[in-house]
This record gives structure tokens, sequence and C-alpha cells, in this order.
């Protein structure tokens, strides 16, 4: 199969100016498959006479990604998977892994929304997810009935960001190909709000009992969408310099937190604020929105404040994520209280 040629974008062309762009989220998204092309022709061609592999697949399927052709997440797990199946110097499993990452092929344009299944999707999905949560968390599948009011609610919350704030409701579309319901098992110790994982790329897992209104989950969607953003700034250089072992006191957890979690949840947190604003600058909510828009946005602030203290003492941040602070910090200082 031949693919259409398609401009490659690179890195650094992407600007990181902090309000949303459905267009540039769009090339962040078309990046980040082309670089999993780009590196999976590297790792095909180090294997290449060592592993029983059907190289003419795998070749099709690197320039097939190298082209920017959006995949299914798990496209992501089975590549890292593969590579630290052979840096444990384990080919079989590596094997199994490329092997699954050829058969993969191009997902539909349109984002779908559902609750988690049981079958070898879901079980990737929970393994990738359970491995990166807290201690004392778990990931289930959601009753029936509370997956069916979850893609409502979802609905009903992207309908009112493409009216409010469509810049942002594009992006989300565009960053984000599946929107997956959970629920956290009967001993968990605290509860799974939502998130998403860079090796899941193109997936968000939101806790389907929770955000039981539009402006809980239009935050929410503000939030986990920006994190999955920042991730795709990051194909070619981090955040922070910061040592993951070195913990810093954070305001936005409990938890001492490493620097690159802390500069995330600060730089979302003004994403939140800016999406409450649009939402308070239209004439779509009802006064007891209104009331939740207010009280959200003010948490937000609060919230970058008290995380850009933190980033802003202790942070080695590299020229991305200082050019993202600095973008996000110039938006905070030019906001309505």
């Amino acid at each position: 199969m031949r693919y259409p040629s398609r401009p490659k974008v690179s890195p650094v062309s992407i600007r990181p100016d902090f309000v949303p762009d459905a267009k540039r989220a769009e090339q962040i998204n078309q990046c980040m498959h082309s670089e999993l092309g780009r590196s999976l022709r590297l790792v095909t061609e180090a294997c290449a006479q060592r592993l029983p592999l059907d190289y003419q697949a795998l070749e099709q399927q690197s320039a097939a990604l190298e082209m920017g052709t959006t995949h299914a997440p798990t496209a992501f797990a089975h590549y890292y998977d593969a590579v630290t199946a052979l840096l444990q110097q384990d080919e079989e499993r590596a094997t199994g892994f490329l092997e699954q990452l050829a058969q993969e092929k191009p997902r539909p344009p349109a984002q779908t929304v559902g609750p988690l299944d049981d079958g070898p999707r879901g079980q990737c999905y929970r393994e990738r997810m359970g491995a990166s949560m807290r201690s004392g968390l778990s990931l289930h599948i959601p009753a029936p009935e509370t997956a069916r009011s979850f893609i409502d609610r979802y609905k009903g919350a992207m309908n009112l960001l493409e009216h409010a704030a469509p810049e942002l409701a594009g992006e989300i579309r565009s960053i984000v190909h599946e929107v997956v319901g959970v629920t956290g098992g009967p001993n968990d110790q605290s509860e799974f709000h939502g998130g998403s994982h860079y090796q899941l790329w193109g997936a968000l897992f939101l806790n389907a009992g929770l955000h039981t209104n539009r402006i809980e989950m239009a935050e929410v969607l503000a939030h986990e969408s920006a994190h999955s953003l920042l991730f795709g700034f990051c194909t070619h250089e981090p955040l922070t310099l910061n040592e993951d072992s070195q913990l810093f006191d954070s305001p936005l957890r409990a938890d001492p937190r490493p620097m690159d979690g802390i500069y995330h949840a600060t730089y979302v947190s003004a994403r939140m604020h800016w999406a409450m604003s649009q939402l308070l600058e239209s004439e779509l909510l009802s006064n007891d929105e209104r009331e939740l828009a207010h009280a959200a946005r003010e948490r937000d602030r609060e919230n970058f404040e008290a995380g850009h203290q933190v980033v802003d003492e202790h942070g080695l941040l590299t020229e991305l994520g200082s050019q993202l602070m600095d973008n996000a910090r110039a938006y905070m200082a030019e906001a309505r209280p």
C-alpha cells in the first residue's frame, strides 16, 4: 500500500503558544506518529537478520507512521514493550510485540468515546495505566448504565466547548482519539479522576462515575488533554532537567513529587483557568453553572500560583520548558482575576 505524501512536521517548528490551537494540535499528532515511525524503522534495521520478523510488513508500517498516519494508542504501547524487551535481551517477547505493531491499522479520524473493555485493548490499557498510577488505585470496567451516562455527559461537555471554546474542542479532538470511561475498585485507597500516558498516545482515561455536570467535565477535559499536549511537545526535548529522584513539596498534591509532575500540574492549571474563562465569557451557562465555573477558575488560579512558585524556585527548565511556562505565566498575569 502506498501512502500519500504529507509535509513532515519538525518538533522545533511547532509553536509553544499557550492558547489552544486546533491546527497546531494536528501538527503535534502528526509529529508523534512520524517520530514513532522513524524510531520503529531504526529498531527494525537493528533487528535485521536477528529476529524472525515480517520485515516487509514492518517497513510498510514504518512508512505509514512516518507520514503521520494516526494509529491506535496500542501502537505506541507495542513499540515501548518491544524496545524494553530488546534492552532486556528477551528476543522472543520483542518479536511478539513487533509482530503486533506490524498488524496495527490506521484508525478512523473520528474520536471515539466508550467504556474500558475486557479484550486485549482493555488489558493493555489497564496494565499500562495501572503501572503509572499511585498505589491503592485500580481501573475497572464501569457498569453499562454508568458508561451510558458518562458518554452522554462527555458529549454534552464537548458540545459546550465547541460553542464556547472551539479551538480547545478542536485541540482535544486532534490529540485525543479514544476517550475511555473507567471506574475504580471497591478496595481502592483513593479515587482516580482521570489520566493519560505518553506510551498510550491518543488515549484519555476518565472516571465514568465522576464529573457529573458540564462544568466539571469541561474542566477535566481541559486538564487531562493539556497533559497530552505537553507529552506531544516533548518528542526531542524534556520540560525539566531535575532528576526524578528529587522530590519537592507539591502544593497540588499531598505527597512530594518530581519536578516534572509539578511542572505539568502547574501548566494544566493555567489551561483549566483559560477554559473556565471562555465558558464564563459565553452566554451558554445557567446561573448554577456560572457559580461552578467561577469557583473552579478561582481554584485553578490558586493552584497555578502555588505550583509556579515551586517551579520558579527549584525547576531546572529546558528552553522548551521555559517557553511554555513563560507563556502560561504571561496569560495568568493578564487574565481577569
